[in-house]
């Protein structure tokens, strides 16, 4: 599967989870950040720093992605599989509690 589809499919997911996704210019004075999500008057929101690879969009898009419960919605066996790896805690470090 290529990079712009993984990145695609991660981009709708977001939308069908009812989470809104911008990219901004996140890297700048004394905010330095690829991205997260947060909560905006109780809405979720995902915001990616726009002048990221497509590869590192989606790396930010899995890890955020990843908290989240997407049993509900149709992923392809891939991009789940890169969720379910994207929420493993790296070896030798404890999951954060």
């Amino acid at each position: 599967m290529k990079d712009e589809e993984v990145l695609e499919i991660l981009e709708e997911a977001a939308r069908r989870l009812s989470i809104k996704l911008d990219y901004d210019d996140l890297i700048k004075g004394e905010v330095n950040t690829e991205g997260g999500m947060f909560l905006l008057k109780g809405e979720k929101r995902i915001l990616i720093h726009r002048g990221l690879s497509t590869k590192d969009r989606i790396d930010v898009l899995s890890r955020v992605l990843s908290d989240v419960d997407t049993e509900e919605i149709h992923l392809p066996p891939a991009v789940r599989k890169r969720l379910d790896k994207a929420r493993t805690p790296a070896a030798g470090n404890p999951p954060i509690e």
